[in-house]
């Protein structure tokens, strides 16, 4: 009878064990292991009208869909408001369709801002995997001012 008993907590324990702490391997991946940010800190332009940095990329996926925010640090050393906008966006060597980002903000004189380029991706239209590099320019245009006009290119290069 001692032997029975010993044999069935032996099994008892044998069958906890098994339903016990899972491994890395059977652990379900968590939404927030999706989330990566690159600390970037690029200086793309610095004249007696603008300063522009890159600050940072962040990709985040929620469910199936994806979204990248890349945040520029600007300041505006004009008399005048400027409006910043993101044309020409190319990742790994691919044109990036217009219809899936955007960027856009007015900064008021003297004054700086965070401005972000937000790609989302969108049903049946090509995202990018964000493996090489990427390649824009920054336009930027006076609230007040209609002559004035400039644009930045901007290469980040990932490591």
């Amino acid at each position: 009878m001692k032997n029975l008993h010993r044999f069935y907590l032996l099994f008892l324990v044998f069958i906890l064990f098994a339903c016990g702490v899972p491994s890395q391997s059977n652990l379900g991946k968590n939404e927030r292991d999706e989330d990566k940010e690159r600390e970037i800190r690029q200086l793309v332009a610095d004249n007696e009208h603008v300063k522009i940095t890159v600050l940072n990329m962040k990709k985040n996926k929620n469910q199936s869909k994806t979204t990248v925010t890349i945040t520029f640090d600007i300041l505006n050393k004009r008399k005048d408001a400027i409006i910043i906008s993101a044309q020409r966006l190319s990742v790994d060597e691919r044109m990036v369709d217009e219809t899936i980002y955007e960027m856009h903000q007015e900064i008021s004189p003297q004054k700086a801002a965070n401005a972000r380029l937000i790609i989302q991706q969108a049903d049946e239209i090509e995202f990018p995997e964000f493996k090489n590099d990427l390649e824009m320019e920054i336009h930027i245009s006076s609230t007040e001012d209609p002559s004035y006009f400039e644009k930045h290119p901007v290469k980040i290069i990932f490591s």
